[in-house]
């Protein structure tokens, strides 16, 4: 028996497993988690096994929380740490992308072409397990899915810099400070220099894409999603694709420095 907790729909933790509701995409995730494992990728849940109304994978122990929730998260070594673990990430999806894309799969997110790695889809801070302020592991796959590694990367580095007219934190608030993390995050994951320029577009097509998904599923009467609308997450992803719009070249000039 698991716990029934606030209506039971997870995720949430019952011993040394995370539950949560099956949904259409589970079996991708589970596939994703299996072939990590079997390519010797230890750094994301183990998959416990799913059925019709609920999917387990490993609980990971550690810190979690976003840049405004935890002091550690925003250090160097975790931002720096993080990018080390992405690139390993997007290496070892590579080798089992043919493979992968033969399968008749189901993804939250629709796939994205050129088809290079599985995208996290969702690689942020909130995202990830610290230990010892080093990123080590990542959770959270519900968002996967094939795509370029500059997607993936390019909402990494939204979240990661961050690149947000919002930031409430005092010493990530400034342009100047958000485009020297993206340096040192795109540095640490090895993204040569002339592939950084493309980023800022793709953020603004990541957020633009995501918007439109929030309000395709909330039209569809997803609760979480028209929550997340009444709440204007919508008009946040908004404004900040008017403030990298804005700041486009400034971003691009102090990336490839």
């Amino acid at each position: 028996m698991i716990p029934s907790v606030d209506g039971g729909e997870g995720p949430f933790r019952h011993g040394d497993l995370i539950y949560r509701r099956t949904r259409p995409w589970t079996a991708s995730v589970h596939a994703l988690l299996s072939t990590l494992q079997s390519h010797g990728f230890v750094n994301a849940p183990f998959s416990g096994g799913y059925d019709a109304a609920w999917e387990r994978v490993s609980f990971l122990p550690g810190e979690t929380g976003d840049l405004d929730e935890n002091e550690n998260m925003r250090s160097m070594t975790a931002l720096r740490s993080a990018a080390r673990l992405l690139r390993r990430y997007h290496d070892c999806t590579a080798l089992f992308m043919p493979p992968m894309l033969e399968k008749d799969q189901t993804w939250q997110l629709p796939p994205r072409p050129p088809f290079e790695v599985i995208c996290h889809g969702d690689f942020a801070p909130y995202n990830v397990v610290l230990n010892s302020g080093e990123v080590t592991d990542i959770i959270d796959f519900e968002t996967a899915h094939p795509g370029p590694r500059d997607w993936d990367i390019a909402y990494a580095i939204y979240r990661w810099a961050p690149l947000s007219a919002g930031v409430a934190i005092e010493d990530l608030g400034g342009l100047d400070t958000q485009i020297l993390r993206t340096r040192l995050f795109l540095d640490a994951y090895g993204l040569p220099a002339k592939e950084r320029p493309v980023l800022p577009g793709m953020i603004i097509d990541r957020l633009n894409a995501l918007v439109g998904f929030m309000e395709r599923e909330a039209a569809n009467g997803v609760e979480r999603y028209r929550r997340n609308i009444e709440e204007g997450h919508d008009r946040i992803y908004r404004r900040d694709v008017a403030y990298i719009s804005e700041h486009r070249d400034e971003i691009i000039a102090g990336l490839m420095d």
